[in-house]
């Protein structure tokens, strides 16, 4: 599906994809109907090799559609869980931090409160063109060089890096999987597969022979529900891409939740719109 289907409301594109639907009814019945009688003819036994013909598709082209459905929203439910695991991974990585001394605590406390700054502020809208960044990688990297620079000195000290190294590996497999919902998407070659069976669809809806007024009423009945099918499938594809993608709703309760309270005026400032 082209990039910037992604980046229209989804309000519009359902409108669109419905319109879109609707009108190749009419197009179809005004001016490819004709085309079609003069190939096919337009007897009596018409409608009843349509009918054969149209059993074994209608079979594979719903399952098709539904299996896509399902991967799709899959897909979207995958990296949603994603994004929750990587907030509750900081959120305990970040209290973790209390147990550290100074300086290594206020270090790694404020570089956690730069990463989700910049992964709200700055990563997500990439995120919304599909594309990625080098700096939360940088960020998360760094994070992790400051912890390995700690020694702990006594065994409770043992027990709770340890126990924070693991919450780092969570927050960080958390993380790649919510980078991966960036490039998450339906192949081209299954689209390519579900326009040409809409196109079929529509083809076989303008070829059968019964009245007009019953033909339109029906074909765009059919149409504009495969229009609604196609619209929801584009919907959950791509979960990051566009102006509808998930938002970094549990990350941003994180901030304004836990880590704000820590962070100077001042820099929040900065670091949010700089």
């Amino acid at each position: 599906m082209p990039d910037f289907v992604y980046d229209i409301p989804l309000k519009d594109l359902a409108i669109y994809f419905a319109l879109i639907a609707v009108a190749s009814i009419f197009f179809g019945i005004l001016i490819v109907k004709p085309i079609l009688r003069l190939l096919m003819g337009s007897g009596s036994g018409l409608n009843e090799a349509i009918g054969y013909g149209t059993s074994a598709f209608s079979l594979f082209y719903g399952l098709l559609l539904g299996l896509l459905t399902v991967a799709a929203y899959q897909n979207s439910e995958r990296v949603k869980q994603a994004i929750l695991s990587e907030a509750t991974a900081i959120s305990a990585f970040y209290a973790d931090m209390n147990m550290y001394p100074e300086p290594v605590r206020s270090d790694l406390k404020e570089m956690l409160r730069d990463y989700v700054l910049f992964t709200i502020y700055k990563e997500w809208p990439a995120h919304r063109e599909g594309k990625f960044l080098d700096g939360g990688t940088n960020r998360a990297n760094a994070v992790r060089q400051r912890l390995a620079t700690f020694e702990p000195r006594t065994e409770s000290q043992k027990i709770i890096h340890a126990e924070v190294i693991n919450n780092f590996q969570t927050f960080i497999q958390a993380r790649q999987q919510r980078l991966m919902g960036v490039i998450t998407a339906i192949p081209d070659v299954l689209w390519y597969a579900v326009l040409v069976g809409a196109a079929i669809n529509i083809l076989l809806l303008v070829a059968l022979r019964m009245p007009l007024r019953q033909q339109f009423v029906l074909g765009t009945t059919t149409a504009f529900f495969l229009g609604v099918i196609l619209f929801v499938i584009v919907a959950l594809d791509r979960p990051l891409r566009g102006v509808s993608g998930l938002d970094p709703g549990p990350i941003r309760l994180l901030w304004d939740r836990q880590m704000i309270w820590d962070e100077p005026l001042a820099d929040f400032r900065s670091r949010a719109h700089g």
